[in-house]
């Protein structure tokens, strides 16, 4: 069984941040990280979405609406999420030739990403590894943060080339650089929390009128309709989906 951590929404103005966890068995060949395979396009959005689908439907997880989804893995939905019925981009699943064995999913607000998201990121990376219980973990690192000693007291930790190993017990944690892009456990951890971003970021631009196939405005600094959902989010006063102001 192979495990990977990793994020999605780090860097942008607008949405949360998601980090998943992944157990898997079988083939991942089909796997790539979530930059070569999510393009802005629905043609890529619809080829992630089947084969995402296609593997939580072989786990017996089956949501009919984003809303469903985020009950069956955040915990938590907002109502906004029930307007999208799955798939949303994709016409039908695609069955891959692996199983997944765990999801683990954290979603941090974007009002908690204001200050020290780093810190958050490094925090919720620590805590799906450790919930995923494998005896090995490649994570992404939070940013290039090599130090995640706070998260994990009594491991023992080994500086790497790359990155950062942690032991204990016979458990092995490793935060690593370019994680997504070297191992496909990874780079799937990677695929699922960009794809719960761009379900949360279509739900934000449906809620102010940006109609479309994929989310119209990113919520990415350098993304120019970014400026013009702040602006409607705040005329609606949603600014608890705003990272500060702008």
């Amino acid at each position: 069984m192979r495990c990977g951590v990793d994020e999605a929404g780090l860097g942008p103005r607008i949405g949360s941040l998601f980090v998943v966890g992944v157990a898997v068995v079988g083939d991942l060949g089909v796997i790539r990280e979530s930059k070569k395979m999510f393009k802005r396009s629905l043609s890529s959005y619809a080829k992630v979405e089947a084969l995402l689908l296609g593997a939580l439907d072989r786990s017996g997880v089956r949501p009919k609406t984003a809303y469903d989804l985020w009950l069956s893995s955040v915990g938590l939905a907002y109502p906004e999420l029930k307007r999208i019925a799955l798939p949303v981009f994709a016409k039908s699943m695609e069955y891959p030739n692996f199983l997944l064995k765990k999801l683990i999913i954290f979603e941090a607000r974007a009002k908690q990403l204001i200050k020290n998201r780093f810190i958050l990121d490094a925090n919720h990376l620590t805590k799906a590894s450790l919930r995923l219980g494998c005896r090995r973990v490649i994570s992404g690192m939070a940013g290039n943060r090599r130090n995640y000693d706070p998260f994990l007291p009594g491991w023992q930790k080994r500086k790497l080339p790359d990155g950062v190993a942690y032991e204990r017990n016979g458990r092995e944690i490793l935060f690593l650089k370019d994680a997504d892009d070297r191992f496909r456990e990874v780079a799937l951890a990677s695929l699922f929390a960009k794809y719960f971003r761009e379900l949360h970021m279509l739900a934000i631009n449906w809620m102010v009128g940006f109609e479309g196939p994929i989310p119209v405005a990113s919520g990415y600094p350098a993304d120019p309709k970014t400026r013009s959902l702040a602006e409607r989010l705040k005329t609606i006063g949603r600014h608890d989906l705003l990272r500060g102001e702008f």
